[in-house]
């Protein structure tokens, strides 16, 4: 505990801030003291290194009111934190351990704490700022935890935040630095090209009319998945900026919010608990985080991810005794991070000797040179928004043109529509000489990627859902054809435990009958019946009675025909 100062030199305040400058707090040559001016007896109380409070915030509806805080940490290093006057309600612990580790000398005493809080409290400068909650566009500026790029017309746009950190936004060499250490390797390797671009693409969502989404690089271990991350980190920032699946829901939930409009990077999917992995790849993309009774609003955001991992998402939820939706598959899109026998990348520099060398330079170069090219990707998009805008939706037509499947459903244009916003937005990174690529390289990228993922689907016409249902009915019947189906074909069919229906061999093939109940509670079981039924009858595989119901079969055990769900034998083609 810091002792009590005895003897204080005190040091004139400024005029700027003589007015609002609290009665009894003053600046010694230790930092902030308080000497109660209704006692003669009082000795000043230290409260803590020198502390000054240069700006009042509030956001544009006049709320979440807060105060800039400006000192030198414990290396003379100046420090500012937007600090949220909500944090001064109770005791005030979150604010004092904030405080200690930025590096504010304070005393902890109960008194000196409580003279801080009325001090922060009290000080009104006359300088007045505007605050967001979260990084990203905000009236048509982007604002980063330490500089907002754009026109604020005259006010000072500021990220103000219970948690003080620069989140990696950091900037280290020059724009050419990287291009020359970082950026160049990406020409001809697709992983990393696209990763690079994906983090151009990732502020300009909203522009796309998009939510979110995020791609996940699926490989084996040491084939170089983390440097994708790297690779795309450093468009922003330092290494800093990669986040891992190591977390709670809630957990993600806030590290989505702090990245909002901006690109997401998760590293290790394989981490994070399998029963939960499924509503958080759906919480991420939707951009919508739970509603707590201790929250006056819910955290909200719009992000792309990359993630990485060695199992994919379906893996993960099977684990967890649960099943992928088409629609966590069409918003956690699984990528093959190998490219080819170099891992994740396709081509090796004639600067390198093997694949392990090309990934080390740039895991080292990645931590050296970063930074530079967002800010100036950013900076060119405002200020020429309206003919960037136009770039992207032509680039996008054009790629989704050349590329879209004949016949493709719903689900494969929406992946597709997320592979072109990020090839679009490579290209205007290109445009703009902050790659330093040639043209189409970015689309060259997206294309290789995209056809890497529909190389993996089963089908493009069908619907992911109905693909899924008749998977689900064929993986049934290949377990249980031969225990749970009374052959109605033998002459004297021994009884069947646990029936599920019945099988026959008719004119076009053995056909298996289902008990109704156990075709909606087992077979069905976490899906839509009509969804599964609907998609079998696409197929040519369900078999109805004349008036488009369930068939009608004459079975043991029952005087009439009773309603079967009837499928063709052909589902185990």
């Amino acid at each position: 505990m810091v002792k009590t100062a005895q003897k204080t030199s005190v040091l004139p305040i400024s005029r700027e801030n003589k007015n609002s400058f609290p009665e009894g707090f003053f600046f010694g040559e230790n930092g902030l003291n308080y000497l109660d001016p209704n006692s003669d007896s009082a000795s000043p109380v230290f409260i803590c290194s020198k502390l000054e409070i240069t700006a009042t915030t509030r956001d544009q509806d006049g709320n979440n009111w807060g105060r800039v805080l400006e000192f030198d940490d414990l290396d003379g290093k100046r420090k500012r934190w937007v600090m949220p006057m909500e944090m001064l309600a109770g005791r005030g612990e979150l604010l004092h351990r904030t405080l200690l580790n930025m590096g504010l000398n304070l005393n902890t005493s109960a008194k000196a704490k409580n003279l801080l809080a009325q001090y922060i409290q009290l000080c009104k400068p006359e300088k007045k700022s505007v605050c967001v909650d979260r990084i990203g566009w905000h009236e048509g500026c982007y604002v980063l935890p330490e500089r907002t790029i754009g026109d604020t017309k005259g006010k000072e746009i500021l990220l103000q935040t219970a948690h003080p950190d620069s989140l990696g936004f950091k900037q280290a060499g020059t724009l050419a630095d990287w291009q020359n250490h970082v950026s160049r390797f990406a020409v001809a390797n697709s992983r990393l090209a696209f990763a690079i671009s994906a983090s151009f693409a990732a502020p300009l969502l909203e522009f796309f009319n998009v939510a979110g989404g995020g791609f996940h690089f699926r490989g084996e271990s040491s084939k170089g998945k983390t440097i994708s991350l790297y690779t795309a980190g450093s468009v922003w920032g330092s290494h800093e900026r990669k986040q891992t699946w190591r977390a709670t829901s809630n957990g993600l939930e806030e590290t989505a919010h702090s990245h909002n409009n901006n690109i997401l990077l998760i590293d290790e999917l394989g981490q994070m608990e399998s029963r939960d992995v499924g509503e958080t790849v759906y919480m991420l993309a939707n951009g919508q985080g739970k509603k707590r009774m201790t929250e006056t609003k819910r955290k909200a955001w719009r992000v792309l991810f990359l993630s990485t991992g060695e199992i994919d998402l379906k893996t993960m939820m099977l684990e967890a005794g649960k099943i992928t939706k088409a629609g966590q598959e069409v918003r956690f899109i699984d990528l093959e991070a190998v490219a080819g026998d170099l891992g994740v990348f396709d081509t090796l520099f004639k600067d390198f000797l093997c694949s392990a060398d090309q990934a080390h330079h740039l895991e080292r170069a990645t931590n050296q040179y970063y930074g530079t090219a967002g800010i100036e990707f950013i900076t060119q998009f405002i200020d020429d928004k309206t003919e960037s805008i136009e770039f992207l939706k032509r680039t996008q037509k054009a790629f989704i043109d050349e590329v879209e499947p004949e016949k493709a459903n719903s689900q494969v244009k929406r992946v597709l529509n997320l592979f072109s916003m990020v090839a679009s937005a490579g290209e205007l990174a290109t445009a703009f000489n902050i790659t330093g690529w040639q043209t189409g390289e970015a689309i060259q990228a997206a294309k290789k990627c995209f056809n890497s993922w529909l190389n993996n689907l089963c089908n493009v016409t069908h619907s992911q859902e109905h693909h899924q249902a008749i998977e689900r009915v064929k993986a049934f019947i290949e377990k249980h054809g031969e225990s749970r189906f009374t052959n109605l074909d033998a002459p004297d069919p021994m009884p069947t435990r646990d029936r599920a229906g019945f099988k026959k061999r008719e004119d076009a093939g053995t056909v298996y009958y289902f008990l109704p109940s156990v075709f909606r509670n087992e077979v069905c079981k976490g899906l839509n019946m009509k969804t599964v039924k609907a998609a079998l009858k696409i197929a040519d595989l369900l078999i109805t009675g004349s008036d488009g119901k369930d068939a009608l079969k004459r079975v043991p055990e029952h005087k009439n025909p009773i309603r079967l769900v009837a499928l063709s034998g052909s589902i185990l083609e």
